[in-house]
């Protein structure tokens, strides 16, 4: 028997109110004991809007500080996107602000910019929560090798290659018609990545371009917000051949929340979709290949009921012990598998 088949009968069980509370404890024993890591969150942008406070609880958007710690999250990786309605692409001067931004959050009580895996175990133990920088787009460099090397003075542990427009390293996952990958300069930044220790994410590139990256990159390689091809066809989902690379390399899938990735625009959006593609990516990749990278704060609406906030991130605990992975599994997909990525290429 297959793990989904053995899954799925573990599923149709009988389970009484007593059977969901002890689920829900062990939930929040594992979250206890493990460094849970959120690996992609849009909540930056909020910040740099001022559209709400991180360090208070609020009733919009899905993530603040007093969620996450709520939920027992000790690490999010903060992703900055280069693109808003004023200004489409602002290059190295958006960048500084997402930084600025950032670092304006290390006043929040219970939160520490991280830079390294020591930071993030520092963190975990006292309790706190560690956030580091990714770029969501090579754009902010302004197809400068020197611009890399400033951000990575400057903190950013984590750079998405593309959005889904082309830029100057990339085609983007909109662009696939033309069969593009890397340019010149993207090679340069894949390689000048490895040298710095930051980590190369290949959500949103073109498939020509995720391949052109994990034949070249040295290090383990990341799909930080990405799902499954074969359980919805969306071109920025993975395919299981692309999956198996990113675990050959060392990297992570790490399954997204957002809707759009989950199904199309009539469906009902349920943490059992979630759910499904953790478990595919564990049959395909391994479960040291799955991992968490929500894409919270970059949507709005449609949200997998009930996980409608990262405080509801126990909902998803419970829900793989229901399906029948052991707690040593579940922590790995929870944060074990980010933190040993960013141990191996971030140091």
């Amino acid at each position: 028997m297959d793990l989904k088949s053995a899954l799925n009968l573990n599923k149709k069980k009988e389970e009484t109110a007593e059977d969901q509370e002890l689920l829900m404890e062990r939930s929040r024993e594992i979250h206890a004991e493990s460094i849970v890591i959120d690996g992609h969150v849009g909540t930056l942008s909020d910040v740099l809007y001022k559209t709400r406070q991180f360090g208070e609880r609020s009733e919009l958007g899905h993530v603040d500080a007093p969620r996450l710690l709520e939920a027992g999250v000790r690490c999010v990786i903060m992703s900055a996107f280069p693109y808003d309605r004023a200004y489409p692409i602002r290059g190295v001067k958006a960048g500084l602000e997402y930084v600025d931004a950032l670092r304006s959050l290390a006043t929040v009580p219970g939160v520490a910019l991280a830079q390294n895996t020591a930071e993030i175990e520092a963190a975990a133990r006292e309790g706190g929560l560690a956030l580091l920088l990714s770029f969501e787009g090579g754009e902010f460099l302004d197809a400068s090798i020197e611009s890399l090397r400033m951000f990575h003075r400057l903190g950013l542990r984590f750079l998405g290659l593309t959005w889904n427009e082309r830029n100057a390293l990339a085609d983007g996952a909109a662009e696939s018609a033309t069969r593009g990958g890397l340019t010149r300069f993207g090679r340069d930044v894949v390689k000048e990545c490895g040298n710095l220790g930051i980590v190369v994410d290949v959500s949103h590139i073109s498939e020509a371009g995720f391949w052109d990256v994990v034949e070249l990159s040295e290090h383990p390689v990341v799909a930080s917000h990405s799902n499954c091809h074969k359980l919805y066809h969306h071109p920025r989902n993975l395919t299981d051949d692309q999956i198996q690379a990113v675990a050959e390399t060392g990297g992570v899938v790490a399954v997204s929340f957002n809707p759009g990735y989950l199904a199309d625009d009539e469906a009902e959006i349920t943490l059992d979709m979630v759910c499904d593609h953790i478990i595919h990516v564990v049959e395909v990749g391994g479960e040291e290949t799955a991992a968490i990278g929500s894409d919270f704060d970059s949507f709005r609406g449609r949200e997998p009921e009930p996980l409608n906030g990262i405080d509801r991130l126990p909902l998803l605990t419970r829900e793989l012990l229901r399906r029948g992975l052991s707690g040593k599994s579940i922590a790995s997909v929870l944060g074990g598998n980010w933190l040993r990525v960013m141990r191996a290429v971030i140091g």
